[in-house]
């Protein structure tokens, strides 16, 4: 009985997930479907695909560093109980126990929910941590209308505005952490509202649109600190708008002073206080063992430049703890791999839905391959993108991908080589993909065939992306 509720739950979300492409329709022979509406319609479907997702995923599948609930050995799920149950920051070194390093803000709103749930008469033991799952789902959700929020303000056409909007709401990276209950997804949507609010200050400049962005750094750094990566990208933001309207120059100082008030206290409360109270370093992140089997011994040059085509033959991340010939150790490789499928290896009893899996990652090396020529090209003829929408495009990709191959090198483990460091990219691929397709200045035979791909490949790219995430649903029952 159990199975067969567990099996209609699923068709019924599958079957669910063609009703916003049903109004479409619907809207469109009526020809009310405008740019706004069809926006909306992939966003809720986006929504859909992540519930289906997170049914079939429970707190134990595809997550990282959390642990399993009361088990009392650390990760996210024992920072979370130690404040649900002592109602306090920790009052010890943060070190010594397994992820308790991190800022505690997700971890708060975590224990939170927690004791509302039990309100609710929700066992704390058996059914709440799997609740959880829902304010992820709220969290990925609300970085699509972020990132639709962000594109509408870069004044694309409607059709690039569609098309970047789906690459965003599709995009696996996104499904997978709306069911991960670590702080990635809280700090990715801090990171998407800052980038959005950055855009939106530049252009009406209003002390509410400041405050908002200050808000959402510093929020975000309180979750998890790599959010203040984007400090550099905002700063160019500062300085271009500054010297263009220096007549204002004391309106604006006053902001960046407000900003700063706001923002720095936020972001660097949780380090400061570990550092004086405990000695922990203000960028702390704790090493594995080079003897672990994750650990990669090769040389950073090597593994810059070895883009041998074996390294292509499976679209999952290798592990040799999974069975696999070697560990991933291209960290480009791996992110176009991760960023797919994360650290997992999908339908491993069926070649031909790994086929699927295979045209998925090929569609995400092409997207991104042009996103690179892209923005270059902007750069070089497009005049009519601002300056400060391109330095925070370029900044933002430039500071965020080189963190990565840094920390890669620094931390050479394959766990290290994992796309959830990297969120805001996946709006940066997004805007270059829809200032390309919306632009008329970047001319010539080559440009114009990657106008048509862009378009097209992120087409397929959503459809595989809905059919993977919703074929395990069953796959894996």
């Amino acid at each position: 009985m159990a199975d067969s509720l567990d099996l209609a739950i699923r068709i019924g979300l599958t079957v669910l997930l063609f009703l916003p492409l049903t109004v479409g329709i619907i809207l469109n022979k009526q020809n009310k479907l405008d740019t706004a509406k069809t926006c909306t319609l992939i966003i809720i479907t986006g929504v859909i695909l992540r519930t289906i997702y997170i049914f079939y995923t429970g707190i134990d599948v595809r997550q990282h560093d959390v642990g399993r609930f009361f088990s009392k050995k650390g990760g996210h799920s024992d920072y979370i109980l130690y404040l649900y149950y002592n109602h306090k920051l920790p009052d010890f070194d943060p070190r010594s126990v397994i992820q308790f390093y991190h800022p505690p803000l997700h971890h708060i709103i975590c224990a939170l929910w927690l004791k509302l749930m039990k309100l609710l008469g929700v066992s704390i033991v058996k059914a709440a941590p799997e609740t959880l799952q829902a304010l992820t789902l709220a969290y990925s959700s609300l970085f699509c209308v972020f990132a639709y929020k962000a594109l509408r303000r870069l004044m694309l056409k409607p059709h690039a505005l569609q098309t970047a909007t789906a690459f965003v709401t599709f995009h696996p990276t996104l499904i997978i952490l709306s069911g991960s209950i670590n702080n990635d997804m809280l700090s990715g949507l801090f990171g998407m509202m800052a980038l959005y609010f950055a855009i939106k200050w530049s252009q009406d400049r209003k002390w509410l649109s400041i405050i908002m962005l200050a808000l959402s750094i510093g929020f975000g750094m309180f979750t998890k600190l790599t959010v203040g990566l984007l400090a550099p990208a905002v700063a160019a933001v500062f300085i271009v708008v500054f010297i263009k309207r220096i007549k204002e120059w004391k309106r604006f100082l006053l902001q960046f002073v407000t900003f700063g008030v706001i923002c720095v206290p936020l972001g660097l409360f949780w380090s400061v206080r570990n550092y004086v109270k405990f000695g922990m370093p203000l960028n702390y992140v704790p090493r594995l063992s080079e003897s672990s089997k994750q650990y990669i011994d090769i040389s950073p040059f090597i593994r810059m430049v070895d883009y041998r085509p074996y390294q292509f033959s499976s679209p999952f991340t290798q592990w040799i703890l999974d069975g696999h010939k070697y560990n991933e150790y291209n960290p480009v490789i791996a992110l176009f791999k991760n960023a797919m499928f994360d650290e997992s290896t999908f339908f491993m009893r069926s070649i031909t839905l790994q086929s699927f899996c295979t045209a998925l990652l090929f569609c995400n090396i092409i997207i991104s391959l042009i996103t690179v020529i892209a923005l270059v090209m902007i750069w070089i003829k497009n005049r009519k993108v601002k300056l400060e929408h391109k330095l925070l495009i370029t900044l933002t990709s430039a500071v965020i991908f080189g963190n990565y191959i840094i920390f890669c090198f620094n931390y050479p483990h394959v766990c290290t080589e994992n796309m959830r460091y990297c969120i805001p990219l996946i709006f940066t691929t997004a805007a270059v993909c829809g200032l390309l397709m919306d632009r008329n200045d970047l001319d010539g035979k080559f440009f114009g065939i990657c106008k048509r791909i862009v378009p097209k490949c992120t087409a397929v790219f959503c459809m595989l992306s809905s059919f993977v995430y919703t074929v395990m649903a069953f796959y894996y029952r």
